[in-house]
């Protein structure tokens, strides 16, 4: 059996040059290690290995099948242009399976726990999509995750579908430094972590009409080392009343690869260099009974372009208690995305974007739910009207 090791190295062939960032993230690890040593030192103690003897080993999973009846298969559409995906026209509706996942987890202690999720998808394709281990309990009530993992500020979504934020900024993992604690009511979060690259990704279920992104990059060599901070606030008023409010803010610096990826867009120009890049936004998740509201807004500064958009999301699940139909949710979201670029209607990139998602996500029985999503999505392209209202279905089996 192969281990893929992750390895800290400076790169030979490459001039080093340590950045207040990247003092922080050095320092961040120094911290780190010296507080983990005590925490590990105790499953070292009496062989100087870890032993799995007393390990509990658990085994999760993941399939989703799906069907999909989207407005733009059915137009003669060749994407071209710079930022447009490529797709082959198909007027019909489609069925596959969207991905199958495969979930180990193991408790190495009471306080160490490792899980990754493998993921297979319809292209053949194998992706390790997480892998970390957590270290609970930690000194001021805080835990530590070291590894690939989701940012943050991302919370569950309910729907298959991706807010448009989400497509633009949180959808993939970074590698990295984990961490968090709470005292009382109050909580925080934090990341050092690789950061991510910019590139072409679809917003909605269709690959096509780009949008530009934060792609996973966790190779070691990357320039974009990125810190995050977030400082919350939750609180039970009673039982099934709360609310959670999260500001949060992350800083990196733009790549040379980033700038030559922003030159491509349009009205971007090329006249400077500026690295700068910024995320901050704030999460808003209040809950009262079978009613739950969740909103999002979020701020973004690459270089010469700055984007913000932000969503609202209601809904409201009833219990039914059925042999066959445990729960039904009702779902609406409503979002907006902006880009401060002259509208291009040959680059999608520079389009302002609108879309109201209608959603009922039925639970059959515990691990099976059908969810009925409806996207209607509006674009301002600064020029003629797309067509790309879609339609999915889709059975989801969890275990």
């Amino acid at each position: 059996m192969k281990y893929n090791q992750f390895i800290l190295r400076p790169n030979i062939n490459s001039n080093f040059s340590l950045t207040k960032k990247g003092l922080t993230f050095l320092v961040t690890l120094t911290l780190f290690f010296g507080v983990l040593q005590g925490r590990v030192s105790k499953v070292f103690a009496e062989e100087n290995v870890i032993s799995l003897r007393d390990a509990k080993f658990e085994i999760g999973g993941e399939l989703e099948l799906e069907i999909i009846d989207s407005q733009s298969n059915g137009r003669d559409f060749d994407p071209g242009g710079p930022g447009q995906l490529s797709e082959k026209n198909n007027p019909n509706p489609r069925m596959s399976i969207d991905k199958i996942v495969i979930t180990p987890r193991v408790h190495v202690t009471e306080d160490i726990l490792f899980q990754a999720d493998i993921q297979f998808s319809p292209d053949k394709t194998v992706k390790l999509d997480e892998v970390w281990i957590k270290f609970s309990n930690l000194p001021f009530n805080s835990w530590v995750r070291l590894g690939q993992e989701d940012m943050f500020i991302q919370v569950s979504r309910k729907t298959e579908s991706y807010p448009i934020l989400g497509y633009a900024f949180w959808q993939d993992e970074d590698l990295g430094l984990f961490a968090g604690g709470r005292t009382g009511s109050f909580y925080w979060r934090f990341s050092a972590t690789n950061g991510r690259r910019l590139r072409d990704r679809r917003a909605s279920e269709d690959n096509v009409y780009a949008i530009t992104t934060d792609d996973d990059d966790n190779g070691e060599n990357n320039a974009n080392k990125q810190i995050g901070f977030g400082l919350g606030l939750n609180h039970d008023f009673k039982e099934g009343h709360n609310i959670d409010i999260l500001p949060f803010w992350y800083t990196a610096d733009l790549s040379d690869e980033d700038i030559a990826y922003l030159e491509t867009i349009s009205g971007y120009g090329t006249s400077t260099r500026n690295q700068d890049q910024s995320r901050y936004g704030v999460n808003l998740n209040y809950t009262l009974g079978a009613f739950n509201l969740f909103a999002q807004y979020m701020g973004a500064e690459d270089g010469l372009m700055d984007r913000d958009g932000w969503y609202v999301q209601p809904s409201y699940k009833q219990k039914l208690g059925m042999n066959r139909l445990k729960s039904v949710e009702f779902l609406l979201r409503y979002e907006q995305y902006n880009v401060d670029l002259v509208l291009n209607p040959n680059d999608s990139r520079t389009w302002d974007r609108q879309t109201t998602t209608l959603a009922i996500i039925s639970e059959v029985v515990t691990g099976f739910k059908i969810k009925t999503e409806y996207y209607i999505n509006g674009e301002d392209t600064g020029g003629a009207d797309v067509d790309n209202n879609e339609l999915l279905v889709q059975a989801e089996v969890k275990f």
